[in-house]
């Protein structure tokens, strides 16, 4: 069952318990006015008995107007009658001037063994009326007591009248509220599921539109949008994932089926063609092991593997790392400012990875004369460590994506590395609860700065 379906039955069941009650109402007005009426009939009876006594010395007969005593006016309010042999002698109308007549009840009540008062119609005319017939001494004729319902009759006329006017209110606001409530609310929840379906069926560009902000059902269509568009966007990132992958392994897998083809046909017999044959195989497979290893990191800190906490000086690491870029590099200079201590807490072979990752990269991307310097101090309960080279920088658009996997800003590739250097130093900065910033200027070359937490228990 939709839920625009259950909406309407709760319409239609408040509907009917509105109109339940309106009945209800109006039967007990006009029971309440029965009840009156009957009361004031039943103490008029001793009344109208008199009335219709004659002497003891007369005999039986029909009262007339004359036997209703002038000055008596506890029936001035009633209609009686005198009924002898289907003759009617009125003896009193009541003083609203109303000239309709009530038929006669067709059951006779004995006053002390029961009264039944019922409700009668008119001779002539819509009027109704609340009637008793009560027998004369003698059996010699019946009188007719009745008083009006006119007034009672009016009062639920004008409460039914009421009431019908509050049902159609009451519906009117529920149609008004549908209309809205399923404007609002239900028809971008119907689009919603139309978009998922045809999502399912193929179409990936649908999107949820004209739902109105400021709704729970608007919230949904828009984050349902967002969804949608970062699923996108995840797809596009890993279809360009795999392709630079497959473009960084490329390269050392086509040398090694080259020089494997090489083999096969002859070609690498003498020692010398043979050793170098080795080393490209070699320089080939620690390329796609480093890229391997690579990848394998980023996916265990994608997955939030926890990392090792232990104290950690960085000061030893920087300094090691930086002897080991002169090893590897001794024509360039890099300046050291450190202080004696700077502890943090976490993984010491990921932090090495981090200082040795951004290291590697200003000597790669800047040229032979320009400088390098590594500052690190601690400021509050943090540990700042920044690389600052004065090379030829990077524009604000490609400094935006320096964090992007396998981005390079050279398109042409030409370069050593595979652009996941700086991925690599996000995400492990990132375990550790830090952050990692690039400014970069193509007039004042680029600064990479992390800010890790120190050790809340180093002195």
């Amino acid at each position: 069952m939709t839920l625009r379906i259950r909406l309407y039955i709760a319409a239609a069941i408040l509907l009917a318990v509105v109109s339940v009650l309106g009945v209800l109402l109006v039967r007990s007005v006009e029971n309440s006015g029965f009840q009156q009426i009957d009361q004031q009939l039943k103490t008029a009876i001793p009344v109208v008995g008199s009335i219709g006594r004659p002497p003891v010395s007369s005999p039986p007969r029909t009262p007339t107007p004359k036997d209703v005593p002038a000055d008596n006016n506890r029936i001035s309010e009633f209609y009686l009658a005198a009924i002898a042999n289907g003759h009617r002698t009125v003896l009193v109308t009541p003083l609203d001037g109303r000239s309709a007549s009530p038929l006669a009840p067709t059951v006779t009540s004995t006053p002390g063994h029961g009264i039944a008062i019922t409700t009668v119609g008119s001779l002539s005319g819509p009027d109704r009326w609340r009637a008793i017939l009560i027998p004369t001494p003698g059996n010699h004729s019946e009188l007719l007591v009745a008083a009006s319902l006119a007034q009672v009759d009016a009062t639920v006329n004008r409460l039914r009248l009421a009431v019908i006017a509050a049902g159609l209110v009451v519906l009117g606001v529920l149609i008004a509220a549908g209309f809205w409530v399923g404007r609002l609310g239900l028809r971008p929840i119907a689009e919603v599921t139309d978009v998922a379906d045809a999502i399912a069926a193929g179409d990936r560009s649908r999107r949820v539109t004209g739902a109105r902000r400021g709704t729970e059902a608007g919230h949904l269509a828009q984050a349902f949008n967002l969804m949608l568009d970062e699923q996108q966007a995840l797809e596009g990132r890993l279809r360009q994932f795999i392709a630079d992958a497959s473009h960084e392994l490329r390269t050392p897998v086509s040398v090694i089926l080259g020089i494997t083809d090489l083999w096969r046909q002859g070609q690498l017999r003498s020692g010398e063609s043979r050793d170098d044959a080795m080393r490209r195989i070699g320089q080939s497979g620690r390329q796609m092991g480093g890229l391997v290893e690579d990848l394998l990191l980023l996916a265990h800190l994608d997955e939030g593997r926890p990392l090792e906490r232990v104290p950690v000086d960085l000061v030893p690491l920087i300094r090691g790392a930086v002897l080991d870029s002169s090893a590897t590099d001794p024509s360039r200079d890099i300046a050291v400012d450190v202080p004696d201590r700077v502890v943090v807490e976490g993984d010491e072979a990921a932090l090495r990875q981090v200082i040795a990752n951004l290291i590697t990269n200003s000597l790669r991307y800047t040229p032979q004369n320009a400088t390098i310097a590594i500052r690190a101090s601690r400021q509050q309960s943090q540990a700042v460590f920044e690389v600052v080279d004065s090379g030829p920088g990077m524009r604000a658009e490609d400094a935006a994506r320096a964090f992007d996997r396998f981005w390079r800003a050279d398109p042409s590739r030409t370069r050593s590395g595979t652009g996941l250097g700086l991925p690599i130093v996000a995400g492990i900065v990132a375990a550790h609860g830090g952050r990692v910033a690039l400014r970069s200027d193509p007039q004042r070359g680029t600064t990479v700065r992390v800010e890790l937490p120190t050790d809340r228990h180093a002195g």
